[in-house]
């Protein structure tokens, strides 16, 4: 038996969700059937995106990959199967027993399809879509996926503080946000999901464009010693002196939303009132007359 047991609870789920599944599954299969457990369960161990073969979790499939490195389970091409059985009871064993006992049959395209009939915002960017289903199944696709299109030019900013990267793409894709303006200057996170690298991969994949003007951003060191209210307005006093300079770099976002008409300046508060970002969207909206909403 592998020493290194799983770290989260979420995890743990995932090892007993394949074993009652019958200790194998596919890839695939295991996100489609997670998401419809957490739909009924009201459970949230996983925030799911609509992706290329429609919902899905990449702290899913990373969690995957993490188990596989300690032992418990194989992956093998699209295929999942336990090595080590985990033998530790969860919460929520009951229901999961009794939730696969109703899905016993129920695998690849049937499954597929039973979420994007379920649930068809989580198939607007499918590319299968159009293989498993009747016009009609897809016309309600098309009609959730039109009336996420906005018109209004607007300037956001979102924070990705306590939000796991799903949730964070789902804001972007409900308010139809077409490019990511990451004012970070150092724009390393340890949270999963928001480094420049892993962000901007999975934003393309979405059709949400990626740039990065490290020259907004406020270098770390000024944010170690913030204690209170007061440094706050300090920093952001300091903050604001130097937007003047630095026009040619504020013309480029403005210049983005004209061209994009939707973007959002990010960064990492929750609280875009503790963030630089907030400063820097005031003076977009001075100076450039821009309509701006905070996520």
């Amino acid at each position: 038996m592998s020493k290194n047991y799983p770290n989260f609870q979420r995890q743990k789920f995932m090892l007993i969700f394949i074993k009652l599944a019958g200790d194998r599954l596919s890839k695939i299969d295991l996100q489609k059937l997670i998401f419809l457990f957490q739909q009924k369960y009201r459970i949230t161990f996983y925030d799911f995106i609509p992706y290329h073969y429609g919902c899905y979790s990449f702290q899913a499939n990373e969690d995957m990959h993490i188990l596989q490195k300690q032992g418990w389970i194989s992956i093998k091409d699209k295929d999942i199967e336990i090595v080590n059985k985990y033998s530790k009871l969860i919460d929520c064993y009951a229901d999961v027993k009794r939730f696969l006992s109703t899905y016993n049959d129920v695998r690849g395209n049937e499954l597929i399809k039973t979420v994007y009939t379920s649930y068809p915002y989580y198939a607007i960017n499918s590319k299968i879509a159009h293989r498993l289903l009747t016009k009609d199944e897809l016309k309600k696709i098309q009609n959730v996926r039109q009336a996420g299109i906005r018109k209004s030019e607007t300037l956001f900013t979102i924070g990705y503080e306590g939000i796991t990267i799903e949730a964070y793409i789902n804001k972007l894709i409900q308010n139809d946000i077409r490019l990511i303006c990451d004012v970070r200057n150092n724009p390393i996170s340890r949270k999963f999901g928001f480094s420049k690298t892993m962000l901007s991969s999975i934003l393309q994949e979405i059709n949400i464009e990626y740039v990065h003007m490290p020259e907004l951003g406020i270098v770390s060191e000024k944010r170690k010693e913030l204690k209170g209210q007061a440094d706050y307005e300090t920093l952001f006093d300091e903050y604001k002196k130097t937007l003047p300079k630095k026009k040619v770099y504020i013309k480029k976002v403005f210049d983005l939303l004209c061209d994009k008409k939707r973007i959002a300046l990010t960064c990492f508060e929750k609280d875009h009132n503790l963030c630089h970002r907030h400063i820097l969207s005031q003076f977009i909206k001075d100076n450039y007359a821009a309509r701006v909403v905070n996520l």
